[in-house]
């Protein structure tokens, strides 16, 4: 059978939902764009599977649709949630569903979301919060009136345009309406606009009445006969919209089965088609067991929507990292394994999902917890450690090593992740990964794979991180070049958002394995700093009498909070240091590998930053790189 986008949508949140198995609605606006061009082209779109849950035993959880979209992966602020935006799907009372849709999610929610809703995004752009509603705009779906093939003269579009438009929900001004772009006359119509108060599509007579109007009523430098060609696009494109759009007759399998065989059916589906990712697949499985458990069930759908949100809220540093995929590899590495592909779903048995449902709820055997207590906890552990050495999505954004970090943690309560022997290990674990990256690809999910070993074999005995355990696993050490290379790519980021300390993975790598500037201290007190000020960066240009990096490694240390904030601050560094004794001037000048015959003046600015550029070269490759390499 088939039924009318008109008729499905219209259905939808009220009798028509979504079943807890399926995915999370991933689709971007310009799948959506493109959606509707391919529909009012007469583009097939391909068939949906509803099923019928009316004789259906009461083992299902239903969620609405999405009407107003997040489509943004980080934090975001009350007010935009308050307004109804959201990322996850609604759960509702399942006596209200006569059918859920178990595939065709994307396209349905996509129309739902361009005729009924809206998306919100995030402006972005230096000093512009994500915390603040007023640099978040909301968009909607809107259809260039002047836009159809049939009208390719000079100073129009001459074919169908699709896209979203900022409106004034958060903000002073719309982007809706006429606008004259390059000599190109386009009129963006908004596609909720079609639909009438009652939420039913206007008649075609009165779209068309209404697009003339809105051509007629628009200030626009054209004469008549141009006026009348945009009238005449405008009722063509709204009569397209009527009819192969609202109009266009979907086909509509419907399945009347019961639970059992709907996760059959629903995991085959998945298994024989390119989507759904493989955590996507895997957080399926788990509804598809865990909430009808006769002995403590619970939904893991609504637990990960949850520690996602609040996560994404605590650890902003992690904001784009923290999501169901990160979750779902934790998961599968408490199984002792890798989330690598489909296949690593399908070879999960019960006794696996049952071990896995037991560490969600009890925690590490011979601790007692709350339930859900130290699950989500180990994952808050891996995450605050590395945002308190300095790290971020900017510098180390690998899910993996974060799920990896988060199985040591949750495997080893007793560790005090605040000790400095902790942190620093942790902290010169990744630095060395991080030189190492862009070589060995030590970053990929594949690495953290052949790390995990390591952990899966000491579960509970680990009273320190095994940094340098886990490092030898992977076969692999530094080379002369790889420490070249990165010394001299190292540069501060200076328009990174946030608070974190390293803006640079590279500056983060070589700092990091300067290990004699921290020592046993805590690296969570250390911060990086310009010897000479960037915020004096013109004295220095003109002291110096020419352009200099201000960024550049060879002028970056790392320095206890306190001497940076309250001694060293924006003085010049040989002012600094002569206010220090000789044995700290010594200390200094030692561990952050001062050149010795260089002056700390700001006219020497470049010969001191490159000397020491060198200096820092070979320190490391004395420190990392074999004889054996070398050769």
């Amino acid at each position: 059978m088939s039924e009318t986008i008109e008729d499905l949508l219209a259905d939808i949140n009220s009798d028509v939902f979504l079943p807890g198995l399926q995915r999370e609605f991933v689709w971007s606006p310009n799948q959506i764009e493109t959606l509707f061009d391919s529909l009012i082209r007469g583009y097939p779109i391909g068939v949906l599977l509803k099923w019928d849950i009316r004789r259906a035993r009461d083992d299902y959880f239903a969620y609405k649709f999405i009407p107003n979209y997040i489509a943004d992966d980080g934090r975001v602020p009350r007010p935009i949630t308050d307004q109804g935006f959201t990322r996850n799907n609604e759960g509702v009372d399942d006596a209200d569903a006569d059918s859920l849709v178990i595939d065709g999610q994307q396209r349905l929610n996509s129309l739902y979301i361009g005729l009924y809703g809206s998306i919100t995004t995030y402006t972005g752009g230096s000093g512009r919060t994500r915390d603040e509603s007023r640099f978040w705009d909301e968009k909607k779906l809107c259809v260039n009136l002047f836009g159809h093939p049939q009208h390719d003269q000079e100073g129009l579009a001459g074919d169908y345009e699709f896209t979203f438009k900022k409106s004034s929900l958060f903000g002073d001004d719309d982007e809706f309406g006429y606008e004259n772009r390059a000599g190109t006359h386009r009129y963006w119509f908004p596609l909720p606009d079609a639909i009438a108060s009652d939420g039913l599509l206007l008649e075609q007579s009165d779209l068309r009445a209404l697009a003339r109007e809105r051509v007629r009523s628009t200030t626009m430098e054209a004469d008549e006969e141009t006026r009348d060609a945009l009238k005449d696009a405008a009722s063509l494109v709204m009569d397209e919209f009527y009819h192969n759009v609202m109009k266009s007759e979907l086909p509509v399998e419907t399945i009347k089965k019961d639970n059992h065989h709907i996760k059959e059916i629903f995991q085959r589906i998945n298994i024989q088609g390119e989507e759904p990712r493989p955590y996507q697949l895997m957080l399926s499985k788990l509804m598809s067991t865990w909430p009808y458990m006769e002995d403590r069930p619970f939904n893991p759908r609504q637990k990960v929507e949850n520690w996602v949100e609040d996560f994404k809220r605590e650890h902003a540093g992690y904001e784009t990292e923290i999501d169901r995929d990160l979750f779902m590899r934790y998961s599968y590495m408490l199984l002792d394994d890798d989330l690598a592909g489909k296949s690593s779903v399908n070879n999960l048995s019960d006794t696996d999902l049952e071990t896995l449902r037991t560490k969600w709820m009890d925690g590490p055997p011979a601790y007692s917890y709350a339930p859900f207590e130290w699950f989500p906890r180990a994952m808050e552990l891996s995450l605050q450690s590395l945002l308190d050495i300095g790290l971020s999505e900017y510098t180390m954004n690998s899910k993996s090593h974060i799920a990896l970090l988060a199985k040591f943690f949750y495997e080893n309560p007793d560790v005090d992740h605040t000790a400095a022997e902790i942190r620093n290990d942790i902290f010169k674990f990744f630095a060395i990964l991080l030189l190492l990256n862009e070589s060995h690809g030590l970053l990929r999910r594949t690495k953290a794979r052949v790390m995990m070993s390591v952990l899966s074999d000491s579960k509970g005995d680990l009273s320190s991180f095994p940094a340098l355990e886990l490092f030898n696993t992977l076969g692999v050490s530094p080379a002369r070049e790889d420490i070249e290379r990165v010394v001299e790519h190292a540069r501060y980021n200076p328009n990174a958002t946030g608070s974190v300390t390293f803006t640079s993975r590279n500056v983060a790598a070589v700092l990091g394995l300067l290990d004699g500037i921290y020592g046993d201290r805590n690296i969570s007190d250390y911060e990086v700093d310009h010897i000479f000020p960037a915020s004096r960066d013109d004295e220095v240009e003109e002291a110096a009498g020419e352009d200099i990096e201000i960024h550049r490694l060879g002028n970056l240390q790392l320095l206890h909070h306190r001497v940076n904030n309250s001694e060293k601050g924006t003085q010049w560094p040989k002012d600094w240091l002569d206010d220090l004794s000789e044995g700290e001037q010594r200390r200094y000048r030692e561990d952050n590998l001062y050149p010795d015959d260089v002056e700390m003046t700001p006219e020497n600015f470049t010969e001191f930053a490159e000397e020491r550029e060198k200096r820092i070269k070979q320190a490391l490759i004395n420190r990392y790189v074999s004889s054996s390499t070398e050769e």
